[in-house]
């Protein structure tokens, strides 16, 4: 998923080399990134203990936990990714997501109260605090090995963009990448982390929101037309691409085949594992203000991201009614398979969106 993202990323960068981002979007850009830095510095400067920094002096609401781990949950994944299985084939990519859920309820009232009781700051500190400090230290090296992967390739897709704008070359667009994400996040601590995530949240979905929009407002019959061809393509349903036909997908029990019905345990375990022992998680719910205001972060969490999911899932059938509408050999290449489908709404950005649309999406 993260090297098809990071396929689809170099793709959207061509493009914006090749359009020529306007003065417009660059100002855009410069001026969220801008406002992101000075963020961190406003909380550093606010920062006075060990305990504000790593845990923001537990001092958060529920809300904006919630809307934190959401952030964590939709990503440049979720932009790419879920518009393009949508508008390649069906809606199969959402099951095992519909599990997170039940994940949130039951990180909520099992795994919450053993980092709560006893005021930790990490997973780590819980894992010396049962096992003893050897499982401790493999746990924190386990996560820094797997973090320094993630981070690799997330470091390259902020480059694109940096390179997009400046036309450095794409070396020093990750070391200025990792300067700039490096200093408000080690300025700001976990505040400015958290708000930085609300803020993000915040923008990607108004981009989403803003995309489907223009879709709608293009199409001759607005809404209802994308209801009334995608129903008849049978984009709605839980399908997937078999020998290049869609088909329904099979609900049977097997360890053998792709079924929805392993995909929903898979998806189910995933989000366990996500929410009950990912050290992003439980810094956040080390940091909300009371176990009332961590709960009910999770279930705001729990009862947000699935939507966010699925208007992400409609946009890419939108796409796919507004190509049959307004055919375009680049998306025809994506619903045939000659070219990766998850391109699909980094081309619509980039073709469509006017002029400052591009450079909020972007940032």
């Amino acid at each position: 998923m993260i090297l098809s993202t990071i396929d689809n990323a170099v793709k959207l960068n061509e493009e914006a080399v090749k359009l020529n981002l306007s003065s417009i979007d660059i100002g855009v850009i410069l001026f969220y990134l801008s406002g992101i830095a000075a963020m961190g510095l406003y909380f550093g400067r606010k920062t006075e203990t060990t305990e504000e920094y790593f845990v923001g002096g537990r001092s958060f609401k529920g809300w904006v936990i919630g809307l934190s781990l959401v952030g964590t949950s939709i990503s440049s994944v979720s932009f790419l990714a879920f518009p393009g299985d949508a508008y390649k084939t069906a809606y199969l990519r959402l099951v095992p997501n519909v599990m997170l859920p039940v994940a949130l309820i039951f990180a909520a009232y099992v795994f919450l109260p053993f980092y709560r009781k006893n005021k930790i700051t990490s997973a780590y500190e819980y894992l010396e605090m049962r096992f003893g400090p050897g499982i401790r230290v493999y746990g924190s090296l386990a996560f820094v090995a797997v973090q320094l992967m993630r981070i690799s390739s997330i470091l390259f897709l902020v480059a694109l963009l940096i390179e997009t704008v400046t036309k450095l070359p794409p070396v020093y667009c990750i070391i200025l990448g990792g300067i700039f994400v490096s200093f408000y996040t080690i300025i700001g601590g976990i505040k400015a982390v958290i708000w930085t995530d609300v803020i993000q949240t915040i923008v990607l979905a108004l981009g989403a929101v803003l995309c489907l929009f223009i879709v709608f407002s293009k199409l001759p019959g607005g809404i209802s037309q994308v209801f009334e061809v995608a129903s008849a393509a049978d984009k709605f349903s839980f399908s997937e691409m078999k020998d290049g036909i869609v088909q329904p997908v099979n609900w049977g029990f097997t360890l053998k085949s792709k079924t929805a019905t392993m995909m929903i345990f898979l998806g189910l375990n995933m989000w366990l594992l996500d929410y009950g022992c990912n050290q992003h998680s439980i810094q956040r719910y080390a940091a909300s203000k009371t176990m009332k205001d961590a709960r009910s972060a999770l279930v705001f969490a729990a009862f947000c991201s699935v939507p966010i999911w699925l208007f992400f899932m409609f946009l890419g059938t939108s796409l796919y009614v507004f190509y049959q509408t307004f055919p375009s050999p680049e998306a025809a290449a994506m619903l045939s398979g000659e070219s990766k489908a998850e391109g699909i709404l980094p081309f619509f950005i980039m073709s469509e969106m006017p002029v400052g649309a591009i450079g909020v999406i972007l940032a």
